[in-house]
Parts: structure tokens; C-alpha cells; sequence
């Protein structure tokens, strides 16, 4: 984003993660467009004209994910963009398998999310879905929904 000319300010619960983006942002010289903090995603603040949370939601159980939504919302001036694990057979096929390989994964301990509810939270929050997709690589895909605020 700040390659394209934004100006972000991004926060990650893990300071190693942080660690690498401020050094990668200084590599390519976009120190003054990206600044980066240690946060857990509560203790956010401030006001933004667009807020993304990208593969979050997955550490939030489904009581907990329409009060991340609304704590979101609570800073987007514009936009809130969000992405899920989707609650589909194909997912909770992979974590029913992976439940009969316990191990240091957290994998198994991932939440799902189905699509309506994550839309239900952004509605509440004053917000519509102006666009949504889907994300993948190889061995994960996740559903992004891209919301505005309800004028």
C-alpha cells in the first residue's frame, strides 16, 4: 500500500513481525509512507480512512468475532477490509484431519467463520459489503469482504 502511495500505519501482535516489515519498508525506502507498532488488536486507536485486518479473525472464536468487527469499524473513517477462514465442509474436513495429528500446530485451533455472520457484524458496525473475493495460495484460501460506511 505504501508502494502505491498510502500512507500506513500497521500493527502485528508479534514484534518480530513488526521487526521485519519496518526493515523491509526501510529497504525499499518507504520508512516515511509505513510506520509499524507492536498491538494487540484490541488496544488499537486512532482514526483511519481504511482499515484492513487480513487472517485474524481466525484466532477469535464466532462469540468473539462480531466485537473485533465492531472495535474495527470504530476506526475506519471510509472502509473496513477483512478476510476469514470461510466455515465450509472443505475447511472443517482439513481440521477434523488435522485433530488426528496433535503437535505444536495450531492449525486444529483455528476459528471459522461463515460468511453471513462476519456480513451480520459489519452491518451492525454501519457498514455495507462493497465487494467481495477470495484469496488463495496453494493450501489456504480465505473469503475477503470489502465494506463502507452506511451513509
Amino acid at each position: 500500500l505504501a508502494k502505491r502511495g498510502a500512507t500506513v500505519s500497521a500493527s502485528d501482535i508479534s514484534d518480530a513481525m513488526v521487526q521485519e516489515a519496518t526493515k523491509r519498508a526501510a529497504q525499499a525506502g518507504l520508512s516515511e509512507r509505513a510506520t509499524f507498532s507492536t498491538s494487540d488488536l484490541e488496544a488499537i486507536t486512532g482514526s483511519y480512512d481504511t482499515v484492513t485486518c487480513i487472517d485474524v479473525m481466525i484466532h477469535y472464536p464466532q462469540d468473539k468475532m462480531a466485537q473485533m468487527v465492531k472495535g474495527l469499524a470504530s476506526h475506519a473513517d471510509k472502509r473496513l477490509i477483512i478476510s476469514f477462514a470461510p466455515d465450509t465442509w472443505y475447511y472443517r474436513a482439513l481440521k477434523s484431519f488435522g485433530e488426528l495429528f496433535p503437535g505444536p500446530s495450531k492449525t486444529t485451533r483455528a476459528y471459522l467463520h461463515k460468511e453471513q455472520a462476519v456480513v451480520d457484524a459489519l452491518v451492525a458496525a454501519g457498514f455495507k459489503i462493497s465487494r467481495t473475493e477470495m484469496t488463495g495460495t496453494n493450501f489456504y484460501f480465505s473469503r475477503l469482504l470489502e465494506a463502507v460506511k452506511d451513509k
